[in-house]
């Protein structure tokens, strides 16, 4: 089940995205889902070295800049992050808005934008589901940490 707790990053969020080093984040995932031209959701994974906190109500992305997760994102400003691992699962939706490449200092091979949260859910063990939790997120090896 899943609670809507606001649009401010909780502390054990913030804490990952803004005071951990990402070096010990190495091999976890964070999956982002755009929508399409049609419609569809657009599932893409990112790093813990590519989404990051710029204060409690805003998140940082960079993703290649010719991808079609950033194309959603400039069409229609509408991304979900997923942070799921056996610390925490947040659904965290907003708004995206691409920084210029001279204001980000950024590569022109990357964008990075500024997701302004609108809402943000918590999910939680419900009484029908007691004893379930997820015990580790999505993990990669090798490029690009």
């Amino acid at each position: 089940m899943s609670k809507d707790i606001g649009t401010e990053l909780p502390d054990d969020l913030f804490d990952a995205l803004w005071n951990e080093d990402v070096s010990r984040q190495t091999g976890k995932a964070i999956v982002i889902m755009t929508v399409d031209g049609e419609g569809w959701p657009h599932p893409a994974l990112l790093s813990f070295r590519e989404v990051g906190a710029r204060d409690r109500g805003t998140v940082r992305l960079v993703t290649y800049a010719d991808s079609n997760t950033t194309a959603n994102m400039r069409a229609n400003g509408r991304v979900t992050v997923v942070f799921a691992d056996e610390r925490m699962t947040y659904y965290v939706k907003g708004s995206a808005k691409e920084i210029p490449a001279s204001r980000s200092g950024t590569s022109s091979h990357f964008a990075t934008l500024d997701v302004r949260i609108t809402q943000i859910l918590a999910d939680f063990v419900g009484a029908d589901e007691a004893g379930a939790r997820i015990t580790s997120g999505i993990t990669f090896a090798g490029r690009p940490d």
